[in-house]
């Protein structure tokens, strides 16, 4: 059985996704999900031309972190992620749950990171994204990637027998460890998440990037692409 250490995540434009799961098949991973996404693009030239997002790919692998470890020094070489605009990937490691025979369930404590990098996962209601990333932009962010998705939850007003679903929108960002806070939270403070409905945000730790770092040695770029 493949121990399962982390999610390695790899963000692409469009189309080349399946390339890189093939690559990374190549390298010992077993499959991963796709997932359409948009980023953000945080140039003013093309937002006054009205092109604000471009089409991005989401590749989602989980991996032992050997495995993962592998995954970013062979597609860092063979799709030049430190290049700009190549693409991006980053891993966001597990504790694992232990049970033993008459104990109750326990976290596995091993993981002891120190991030340099953090995820930050907005979800809101469909058409607010550009409302959390103009926040998250103004507190220091780079850019994000959206993802549309669908809420579960049942509406109070709901008539039977039609239930309607609501349209989600997910933001992923990207920080650095000394950005995150601020960044958190401002878009908490601008889309009142601390009101019920208004959405929810959390924060998980990044244990490797490539093409995220900001020191010019082989990976350039802090934000989403």
């Amino acid at each position: 059985m493949v121990n399962i250490d982390t999610l390695f995540f790899s963000i692409v434009d469009r189309g080349k996704a399946n390339a890189v799961l093939h690559k990374a098949q190549e390298c010992g991973a077993k499959g991963g999900t796709i997932l359409l996404g948009e980023g953000t693009v945080p140039s003013k030239l093309l937002e006054n031309l009205g092109v604000t997002e471009v089409h991005k790919e989401i590749l989602v692998i989980s991996a032992s972190e050997e495995l993962s470890n592998t995954l970013h020094d062979t597609l860092n070489e063979a799709f030049l992620f430190s290049k700009r605009n190549k693409g991006i990937a980053f891993t966001i490691p597990f504790k694992r749950w232990q049970k033993k025979s008459s104990e109750p369930e326990t976290i596995n404590s091993s993981y002891n990171i120190d991030s340099s990098h953090y995820c930050i996962i907005v979800v809101v209601d469909k058409g607010r994204s550009k409302e959390c990333v103009k926040s998250a932009r103004a507190a220091g962010a780079k850019g994000g990637t959206l993802i549309h998705g669908r809420g579960a939850g049942i509406p109070t007003n709901f008539y039977f027998p039609l239930v309607i679903e609501p349209q989600k929108d997910i933001v992923m960002i990207i920080t650095t460890r000394d950005k995150v806070s601020t960044i958190r939270e401002r878009i908490f403070s601008d889309l009142e998440l601390g009101k019920p409905g208004h959405g929810i945000l959390f924060t998980l730790p990044i244990s490797r990037t490539s093409g995220l770092s900001e020191n010019g040695s082989g990976e350039s770029k802090e934000g989403l692409p």
